[in-house]
């Protein structure tokens, strides 16, 4: 990452960039170990890893609860994330 502002301004991980950068380069570790949470801060940032994890973890829940609900004979709604909050059965 050169500077951070692009052509429509400044990019949404450079505050996160720049937290890792003043770790890194303030450290007294050879191995950088103490900025390992600035690293993953700015990488969770730009990939969004936990964040997905988190909400496949919430689907399958999702699908569980719904698959138990048919089974028992009640109602059960999937709210579906991706379709701007409308509801799934």
């Amino acid at each position: 990452m050169a500077s951070g502002i692009g052509y429509r301004g400044t990019n949404r991980c450079f505050p996160f960039w720049e937290d890792f950068q003043q770790c890194y380069f303030s450290s007294k570790q050879e191995s950088r170990s103490d900025c390992v949470g600035a690293r993953d801060d700015y990488l969770e940032c730009l990939h969004h890893f936990k964040e997905i994890a988190r909400v496949r973890t919430i689907q399958a829940v999702e699908r569980e609860n719904f698959a138990k609900a048919k089974n028992n004979g009640t109602e059960h709604k999937i709210i579906s994330l991706a379709s701007g909050g409308g509801t799934s059965s």
